[in-house]
């Protein structure tokens, strides 16, 4: 009987489609870094449909709204720390999944589109953390805007639809709350679907050792329940981070003081602002030149990283760079004020 109902569904629904077959290497952790992120993003969509019910997006109560969830509402503070922890779960996931590509140089032909098309994904993700950093306005948040909107007052006329002067009578602590649960989900989920389009398309690139493909194959159902394990796995740990260590919210800000430090994602620019202020225009423009160039500047067809020691060199000098400005921004002293 099973076994009908089975067979009906594949026929109605179309599911035979997916049976087509993939190298078994996709089965593998550091191959299913890109599946980890979606299932964390996945969370935060639906963790941030529900929390959206009970959030203000006005200046003088939004804080308020977030401490009543926490305080309050029948579980709320664990729903908020899911939200919180998926987020700095696909943080994880999504740097390591770009540090494999480059690694396994899946970057190079015929893939330099996918490549330029997650980094797209990678930006936008940057920009739903910290809208989402932005809209607790707390005395962090506060500080991250005014960060924010001195780079855009810098671009003049091109940043002016950014600025709290472009809407009168619409705070933009509102426009960037619709921002963060409109616009850029809606973009990244085209841009996802994209990228998905692109690996379906080009297949998953092979392993290193076997730049010419072969091995065994698996079907992509077997791919498909591997990331339904692994996306329980990130769904247990995000719940019991959530359970056992709650997000920062501070109160509501005091306007005109800068006292806090950004979150550990954007730390590592805080350090460089303290040596010089331009790096919060330089530094982001840099490196998503540098990510575009990769694929451009790297055209050779050698994929293990023994054989590629220069791009070994930069990956490993990238990782310490990062790596050592996040340990100083977090112990570094504020040397200036916006």
């Amino acid at each position: 009987m099973l076994n009908r109902i089975n067979e009906i569904l594949k026929d109605r629904l179309g599911l035979h489609l997916l049976e087509y077959e993939i190298p078994e290497h996709a089965n593998t952790v550091k191959y299913s870094l890109g599946g980890m992120t979606a299932s964390s993003f996945s969370i935060l969509v639906i963790s941030g449909i529900i929390l959206a019910q009970f959030y203000v997006p006005d200046p003088e109560r939004a804080n308020q709204s977030i401490h009543y969830l926490s305080d309050q509402v029948f579980l709320g503070w664990y729903l908020r720390g899911i939200h919180f922890w998926a987020a700095e779960v696909l943080t994880v996931t999504m740097a390591l999944h770009m540090i494999r590509v480059f690694f396994t140089a899946s970057y190079k032909n015929p893939r330099e589109v996918n490549w330029w098309v997650g980094i797209a994904l990678f930006f936008m993700m940057i920009n739903l953390l910290f809208t989402g950093t932005v809209i607790k306005w707390d005395q962090e948040a506060y500080e991250a805007l005014a960060h924010f909107l001195w780079v855009v007052k810098k671009f003049g006329i091109l940043g002016a639809p950014l600025t709290e002067d472009f809407a009168q009578g619409v705070p933009l602590l509102s426009r960037i709350y619709m921002a963060h649960i409109s616009l850029l989900p809606l973009i990244t989920v085209l841009i996802l679907g994209l990228h998905l389009y692109f690996v379906k398309y080009h297949k998953l690139s092979p392993l290193p050792e076997k730049p010419d493909g072969g091995g065994k194959q698996i079907k992509f159902t077997q791919h498909m329940a591997y990331l339904r394990r692994s996306g329980a796995g990130v769904f247990t740990l995000i719940c019991l981070l959530a359970l056992f260590i709650s997000p920062p919210l501070g109160e509501k800000p005091v306007l005109g003081m800068e006292v806090t430090k950004p979150p550990w994602q954007f730390v590592w620019i805080y350090a460089l602002e303290n040596l010089w202020v331009p790096s919060l225009i330089v530094a982001p423009f840099l490196i998503g030149i540098g990510l575009f160039l990769v694929p451009i500047l790297d055209r050779g067809k050698e994929i293990h990283w023994k054989n590629r020691p220069v791009a070994m060199a930069v990956l490993g000098f990238t990782v310490f760079l990062f790596g050592a400005l996040i340990i100083w921004g977090k112990v570094t002293t504020m040397t200036h004020s916006m």
